[in-house]
């Protein structure tokens, strides 16, 4: 049991050292360590003497090591957005066939995000899909995708906002007319906007995904 611990020790260190690197400051001292975390003004080193973790500002280091930290910090930013959206009708007009009438409404979503990420953002796209739940007769029809599309988000500095809007979609409300009746309730037809799914892409690469609803996904 001992030499099985003893063993596992060493593989620890071994696999430490390997992914260890020695880093030089402005004064020319150096420090063995691995990256844990980056952004492009600071990062966190875990040194492989002890596995004390050290937390720096990238510009004390040598011109090649902050080239490394911030190549690292590139290749792994956890981007984060806060969602927030308004419901807007563009406009209605009046419809009627057989014994129903009703309103076909336009409505777009005004969507408001804001960079929670630690670096800024260049170059995301936003990918959207609307859901519609038709609620007709008796209610229990599951939403599905009635629009998608994508927009190009602004370039956005920490904790900067910025919006894009989607395309309008068709939303009808019918009701019988008045004397008429349908026992099958196919007279009556309610659709309701059941939200939308996100996708935030960089180059093709999925970079973080959002939904109004949970089970809602971008399509």
């Amino acid at each position: 049991m001992k030499t099985y611990t003893a063993t596992c020790l060493c593989l620890l260190v071994y696999v430490s050292a390997l992914s260890a690197r020695e880093f030089t400051d402005l004064q020319g001292r150096k420090l063995e360590a691995e990256i844990t975390s980056a952004t492009n003004e600071q990062v966190v080193l875990k040194r492989a003497a002890d596995g004390r973790s050290i937390t720096a500002n990238v510009s004390v280091f040598s011109a090649e090591d902050q080239q490394f930290i911030r190549e690292y910090a590139a290749a792994n930013v956890k981007y984060s957005f806060d969602v927030r959206y308004t419901k807007k009708k563009q406009g209605e007009r009046k419809v009627e066939g057989g014994g129903s009438e009703g309103t076909l409404e336009n409505w777009f979503y005004l969507i408001s995000i804001r960079n929670m990420s630690a670096v800024g953002v260049e170059g995301v796209t936003v990918e959207y899909s609307i859901y519609m739940k038709e609620a007709a007769a008796d209610g229990r029809t599951p939403a599905k995708v009635v629009s998608s599309g994508s927009e190009k988000l602004k370039d956005l500095v920490r904790n900067e906002t910025g919006s894009i809007q989607t395309k309008a979609v068709e939303v009808i409300r019918l009701r019988p007319k008045a004397g008429y009746y349908f026992t099958s309730g196919e007279g009556g037809k309610s659709d309701q906007l059941a939200g939308f799914a996100l996708k935030f892409t960089k180059g093709g690469k999925e970079l973080y995904t959002y939904s109004t609803t949970p089970g809602l996904v971008y399509r």
